[in-house]
């Protein structure tokens, strides 16, 4: 119990460290992939400035974030290694036992590493005034695994043998997930394992059996 005690702590000190990070769907100084070659992105007081990754000081061209005028649009693409703080409190495991498909609302925290992509529209819009705002939508899509732990009610209901006293167990939870992000709003949807972390596991009746689930994320956009 110690253990999983410290796993939990363990999990919120990182989820904090999370929280101060800034948001994926943020185009953020960095190295990017344009029309298949990198260059450099550097956000200015009032445009965004595009360099050449092999000749630093070389401007190749910048994007005001307002304009008199119609500029081209552009896309940013960067692919990187995704490190997640995750919540699946939406599970729905299939029928079992005689017990039909069941729709699980629970409590879990795991770790989430996978693979990145994300893309980033920057377009104009033409405003009252007849000048052009810069706007940017990002779309991005992860996928990886993940490793948490979580509480789920024990009774006699979901197990082949009698229980005695109702009661939270802890369970050990591994798989897989996917993750779309359209601007602000992301959905991760997993695919994962259950493992009950007591002398009742062999006789739970959803114990290393599959679910899919809905994930939250503290730092998954």
């Amino acid at each position: 119990m110690r253990f999983i005690g410290f796993l939990f702590l363990v999990l919120f000190l990182a989820s904090c460290s999370s929280l101060r990070n800034t948001p994926k769907h943020e185009l953020v100084d960095g190295v990017y992939k344009l029309d298949g070659n990198k260059v450099i992105v550097e956000n200015s007081e009032d445009t965004i400035r595009i360099f050449s990754n092999e000749d630093t000081e070389t401007e190749l061209y910048n994007l005001p974030y307002s304009s008199s005028s119609n500029q081209k649009s552009v896309f940013f693409h960067k692919s990187t290694l995704d490190f997640d703080l995750m919540s699946v409190p939406i599970k729905i495991r299939k029928s079992t036992n005689g017990i039909p498909t069941q729709l699980f609302t629970e409590i879990d925290a795991s770790v989430y590493i996978g693979r990145r992509s994300d893309l980033f529209y920057i377009k104009y819009k033409k405003t009252p005034r007849n000048s052009f705002k810069q706007e940017i939508d990002h779309f991005g899509f992860s996928m990886g695994g993940f490793l948490g732990f979580g509480s789920t009610s024990i009774h006699s209901g979901v197990s082949y043998l009698p229980i005695h006293t109702d009661y939270q167990g802890i369970i050990f939870s591994k798989g897989f997930a996917g993750i779309l992000a359209f601007n602000d709003f992301t959905l991760g949807i997993v695919y994962g394992f259950d493992q009950l972390l007591d002398e009742n596991a062999s006789s739970w009746i959803y114990n290393q059996k599959p679910y899919f689930g809905l994930a939250f994320g503290l730092n998954l956009n």
